[in-house]
């Protein structure tokens, strides 16, 4: 995969997650739901004509299993360290990491 693709990978990724926690679900939760959105995925390839129903599923499976290799880092902030700028401020994984620390606080 080269750099262009993982980089747009990423930021679909980060969007998705962003997304995801400002849902409220649990962490849990939201894993179910992507492989859920996975196995969906798959389906409607198939249906488009890219393979099989089987073997869409087992490929998604497997960028899955590639997905999880990837070395991921991840920065929440917990609502007590200083506001940087006005863009943090809207990055709804960042607001949902400070709720939820207001309320572990109440």
């Amino acid at each position: 995969m080269n750099d262009e693709l993982r980089e747009r990978i990423g930021v679909v990724a980060g969007k998705l997650v962003q997304a995801a926690m400002a849902s409220g679900l649990t962490w849990e939760e939201i894993v179910a739901a992507f492989g859920l959105a996975a196995k969906a995925t798959a389906q409607a390839a198939a249906t488009a004509g890219h393979a099989t129903p089987s073997k869409c599923v087992a490929l998604a499976r497997n960028c899955l299993e590639d997905g999880f290799a990837q070395d991921v880092h991840v920065a929440i902030a917990d609502g007590s360290a200083p506001r940087r700028d006005a863009e943090a401020d809207k990055n709804p994984l960042l607001a949902t990491a400070r709720r939820r620390q207001a309320s572990k606080l109440h």
